[in-house]
């Protein structure tokens, strides 16, 4: 859930996120946001609860940034495919740049792994969740097709956080002109018409698969 925050709980976020950036999660202390944001550990705790729910509103808020610019640049012209092409690129690119995923690696990556593996539910679900608000605001606006949104959303999301922690693999995204083709071959179809089945194959419905198993 998005924290609604005030113009206090920003100075505190800020002050963390330029602490987590220079140290790491685990040497980033309570004492140095506090001389940081010019406040003191009473108000932090009474904000956010100790420093484990800090460092989660922090990557929070920097999710929700990113996908406010999701939105701003899938609004963006008129051509679908070239939109869900720029979104997934955006996003995608995101995934291996974003100073607060690239340095933590680098500073301490033992522990940014574990918290982006161990403690990243949130990340994901809250992913899926906007992911499928963007699908069905296409599918109202019949720019994509009718279909249940949420293993889409749950592929891509998924697809972000694997990449954010495996960024080589079989298609290098640092390419370009590889991370480009990839979207345009696997997410664009995949966005447009959904997890369909092949040409004459006939998907069951959930409730259909689960009478046989029983």
């Amino acid at each position: 859930m998005v924290r609604q925050g005030d113009a206090v709980d920003e100075k505190i976020m800020d002050a963390a996120l330029v602490r987590l950036l220079q140290v790491g999660i685990r040497r980033a202390s309570l004492d140095d946001i506090a001389r940081r944001s010019g406040l003191n550990r009473v108000t932090i705790y009474r904000r956010f609860a100790g420093k484990d729910n800090l460092i989660e509103a922090v990557i929070m808020r920097e999710i929700e940034r990113m996908l406010a610019e999701v939105g701003r640049i899938s609004a963006e012209g008129t051509d679908v495919d070239d939109q869900i092409a720029r979104t997934a690129l955006f996003v995608l690119r995101q995934a291996r740049t974003h100073p607060l995923l690239t340095q933590l690696i680098e500073v301490s990556p033992e522990e940014a792994i574990e918290f982006y593996t161990v403690r990243g539910e949130e990340m994901v679900s809250s992913a899926i969740g906007y992911i499928v608000t963007m699908l069905e605001h296409g599918q109202a606006a019949g720019t994509i097709d009718d279909y249940d949104p949420r293993p889409v959303a749950e592929l891509l999301a998924r697809l972000a956080h694997s990449l954010l922690l495996t960024p080589l693999g079989g298609v290098d995204f640092r390419d370009e002109e590889q991370a480009a083709a990839f979207v345009r071959m696997a997410v664009v179809p995949l966005v447009r018409h959904g997890a369909t089945a092949g040409p004459g194959v006939v998907r069951e419905s959930p409730a259909a698969g689960r009478s046989r198993t029983r």
